[in-house]
């Protein structure tokens, strides 16, 4: 009966949805929305948010600018590869939806102070006047690590009509 009982509560908890957080981006007047799992460290970053998975290995950002800010935006990331140590290389640029918006894929295959390394950021259009952009950034052993939350961090973006 005891086995029974330990059983049927370990099942029960295993059943349990993750936690996760739901942001708006941006907070006022938002142009998509997205799940962070709890299980990630989530801090407001100069245009939107950024997340690291357990243990840091991964890092993940969501950022907008309205059209006078793109550059500026762009301009952080920039300096954000230079501060992380990921060497500046030319990216491959894909072309294709994410979640039924259409998306522009910049993709690095570059080396950080680890060894080999991947940086994409992806650019969703949010309105006449703003963009989204994601950023991902791991090793693909890092990336196979937390491929289910990945999947469902960027499973979960949707925009907002």
């Amino acid at each position: 009966m005891k086995k029974i009982l330990i059983g049927a509560v370990l099942a029960g908890l295993l059943a349990l949805p993750a936690q996760a957080r739901n942001f708006a981006v941006p907070d006022k007047d938002p142009s998509v929305t997205l799940t962070v799992p709890d299980t990630w460290k989530v801090e407001e970053i100069t245009y939107g948010y950024s997340a690291q998975s357990p243990g840091k290995d991964v890092f993940f950002s969501v950022e907008y600018a309205n059209a006078r800010d793109i550059e500026a935006m762009l301009d952080n990331n920039e300096q954000w590869m230079k501060q992380n140590k990921i060497k500046k290389v030319k990216p491959q640029k894909i072309e294709g939806p994410l979640n039924g918006i259409d998306a522009t894929v910049f993709q690095f295959n570059t080396t950080d102070e680890n060894g080999p390394t991947q940086v994409e950021f992806v650019l969703l259009p949010a309105g006449k006047q703003r963009m989204i952009m994601l950023t991902l950034w791991g090793s693909d052993e890092e990336r196979a690590k937390h491929k289910n939350a990945i999947d469902a961090i960027m499973n979960s973006v949707k925009p907002i009509p």
